[in-house]
């Protein structure tokens, strides 16, 4: 009986260590560290290396870029990602996704850059660039690389050498879509873009779409035939009919409105502004006209394609308290944009990007201050009813963005 016990103990105490074992290993493969994804990329002395821990969905765990230079590592950076946090990294974008590396001579100076790409996450939102490019120590400073990104919203890019210039060295111009259009007037899905070409130089991206009116002009081709499709696809209402926001025809009217905008876009680029709102005068026959042209006004001044001097009333959404006022301003123009307040009433403004001057003027015309790149902020109590105004001008090309707030 003594032996047939201890044989059953052993029994069980071997299936116990047994037991015991598994779980460990189950442990210890549950808590085992992913092993990083590793991406190089090279060009002349200058290496780029990206490891990217996954994470359990579409944003990674970790990531760590390494950079170096004639062999020697110049930058050993750990990325900051946090999904949907726009302040996950210094000026930057929310990092979650990262991929394509490269590196390649953005600028045409015969030293390579480092580009990374960026998607934020989310259904549809956002892309965005990540560039590091090389500054070589001085006055005893170490080599460093000095970041820059850009956004590029729903969209993403092409690369293209478009003039092949020799002063560029056969540096590409990056070709994308104006996301401002997104849901301008129509919804996500249902909208139209104009194309946007950019450049890099020197550590910034500058927007220099009417530099290549080939490209234009066949976006807005493009555009035209699309707007032609869509008069034989959809099944529009008659010009003649009452159409109001609730009604279906509203949306089908809605995607005419916005492959109309962006081809509008496309002939300001172009400087044939003048044919193109008489093009539209015959386009959209719809009872809505004198609103559609009075918003579509509204928005291509906002975002720089009508330029030249002007005074708009600022609109706020309904039930809104803020609003952002953005345009692109040369030498010489003055953008005024008016708005209605009551006596006491608080108004902030913030100069969030462009070197104007951002003036606030009572509705007898005496000024309430004044914004500058070394003075962005400005709150303070209105003295009395009326219609104020908000002057911003420039002495040199800019364009800008500022926060306007009325609680």
């Amino acid at each position: 009986m003594g032996a047939k016990a201890a044989g059953g103990v052993g029994i069980l105490f071997s299936l116990m260590l047994a037991s015991v074992s598994a779980v460990r290993a189950q442990d210890l493969t549950e808590q085992a560290p992913l092993s990083p994804q590793k991406t190089t990329a090279f060009a002349g002395d200058v290496q780029a290396e990206l490891s990217v821990v996954p994470g359990d969905g579409i944003c990674a765990e970790a990531a760590q870029l390494t950079i170096l230079r004639q062999g020697q590592v110049i930058l050993e950076q750990d990325l900051s990602l946090d999904y949907g946090d726009a302040t996950a990294i210094p000026e930057g974008p929310a990092l979650c996704n990262l991929s394509d590396l490269k590196v390649l001579d953005l600028d045409g100076d015969a030293e390579p850059e480092v580009h990374l790409g960026n998607f934020s996450g989310g259904a549809h939102c956002c892309f965005s660039s990540l560039v590091y490019r090389y500054q070589p120590g001085s006055s005893g400073a170490e080599d460093r690389y000095v970041f820059t990104s850009h956004p590029w919203g729903n969209g993403a890019f092409d690369l293209a050498d478009l003039d092949q210039s020799s002063d560029r060295q056969g540096a590409p111009e990056w070709i994308s879509q104006d996301d401002r259009f997104a849901y301008a007037f129509a919804a996500y899905a249902a909208s139209f873009y104009p194309i946007q070409i950019w450049r890099y130089d020197e550590g910034s991206f500058a927007d220099v779409s009417r530099d290549y009116p080939k490209q234009v002009y066949g976006d807005a081709y493009r555009l035209w035939l699309r707007y032609r499709e869509l008069r034989q696809e959809l099944p529009l209402p008659e010009p003649s009919q009452d159409i109001t926001a609730e009604t279906e025809g509203q949306v089908y009217l809605s995607v005419i409105r916005s492959v109309l905008a962006a081809y509008m876009a496309d002939k300001y680029l172009l400087g044939q502004e003048v044919d193109g709102w008489q093009r539209l005068e015959q386009l959209y026959p719809w009872r809505d006209r004198p609103a559609f042209i009075t918003s579509l006004k509204h928005h291509l001044r906002s975002t720089g394609y009508i330029t030249g001097s002007f005074t708009q009333p600022v609109q706020f959404f309904p039930g809104g308290t803020f609003e952002y006022l953005s345009g692109r301003l040369l030498p010489g123009d003055v953008h005024r944009y008016e708005l209605t307040a009551r006596e006491a009433q608080q108004l902030q403004l913030t100069l969030q990007s462009g070197e104007v001057k951002v003036y606030l003027l009572t509705p007898g015309g005496k000024s309430l201050g004044l914004l500058s790149p070394e003075n962005t902020s400005l709150g303070r109590p209105l003295p009395q009813n009326g219609k104020y105004v908000v002057e911003v001008t420039a002495a040199a090309e800019s364009r800008y963005q500022i926060f306007v707030e009325i609680p």
